[in-house]
């Protein structure tokens, strides 16, 4: 029992040092450092999930989870209860992020923004009383405007209910997993997903740089919105100058400029990744350090 707890402390003020301890290679304690954001990939069952609850355990720092599928603790908030205020959004990346969420396509998003850039706006509701407000004289664009309105009046309801204002979430020290899974909706979760990183980016672009990691931003199932287009990877790698680490769980293989300025960490090797390990590994700099135990 003594060894037990001395292993412990050593590898705790190791932790300090080096990162956070997350398992045994054949080197000795493999350690994650968080000078960068972290993505978590392996096959279903692999223990991705696991490890992102050992990473916010051990990191000592505020998390905020966004849960795919309900499955992580601390304090819970269901998604339909978030009060979410776009007034404070700049107008290109808010026609954006709706493009990405309801798979509009480019002529599609650049009319969207035409209607809502000089309107003010402070809930979906008032995006679709744009839309309605909004001029248009042929024929091709009144076909747009009725179907940007119909994907939008999909998925109003999610929004219309909420109480807890989502900023509230990003001055917390606590954990807290923002559970998605009783959204019936795949658009709505995709939504939620991208409100919440673009707010938080700008919670803490209002804060300014900062020297050190501040807070953890875990995206459970990432692979949901990382394919979703360059934006995404804006806020993320944008975010990193803020104080703010991306941890991205995700069972597909990220864009390739993510792997370049992340860590990575495989807890089970799949042919279709392409990598050569044979066990759970750590990818940084472009060498691997395979891992005995997780």
């Amino acid at each position: 029992m003594m060894w037990e707890l001395v292993l412990l402390a050593v590898l705790f003020a190791a932790s300090l040092k080096d990162g956070i301890f997350i398992g045994i290679g054949k080197r000795g304690p493999v350690f994650l450092p968080l000078d960068r954001h972290v993505i978590i990939t392996g096959p279903t069952r692999s223990g991705k999930t696991s490890l992102a609850k050992k990473i916010i355990k051990r990191a000592g720092l505020p998390a905020l989870v966004l849960d795919w599928h309900g499955e992580y603790g601390g304090l819970r908030v269901d998604a339909r209860l978030l009060k979410i205020s776009i007034e404070n959004f700049d107008k290109k990346l808010l026609a954006e992020i709706l493009g990405l969420a309801l798979n509009l396509n480019e002529p599609s998003v650049y009319f969207l923004y035409r209607a809502i850039r000089q309107r003010r706006l402070a809930a979906l509701r008032d995006i679709v009383a744009a839309l309605e407000d909004f001029l248009v004289t042929t024929r091709s664009e009144v076909e747009m405007k009725a179907a940007i309105a119909r994907r939008l009046e999909y998925i109003l309801d999610v929004f219309e209910g909420g109480r807890i204002p989502l900023e509230k979430l990003f001055t917390t020290k606590k954990t807290v997993a923002v559970d998605l899974s009783r959204l019936r909706l795949y658009e709505e979760k995709v939504l939620i997903a991208l409100f919440v990183l673009a707010s938080l980016y700008n919670h803490l672009f209002e804060k300014g740089v900062a020297k050190r990691p501040e807070r953890l931003l875990v995206v459970d199932e990432a692979q949901n919105i990382m394919k979703r287009g360059d934006v995404v990877r804006y806020l993320v790698f944008e975010s990193a100058k803020y104080g703010l680490r991306v941890v991205l769980v995700s069972n597909e293989m990220p864009p390739q400029d993510l792997l370049v300025h992340g860590t990575h960490i495989i807890t089970q090797p799949h042919y279709t990744y392409n990598l050569k390990v044979k066990r759970s590994a750590v990818l940084r700099n472009n060498e691997a350090e395979e891992l005995w135990t997780m």
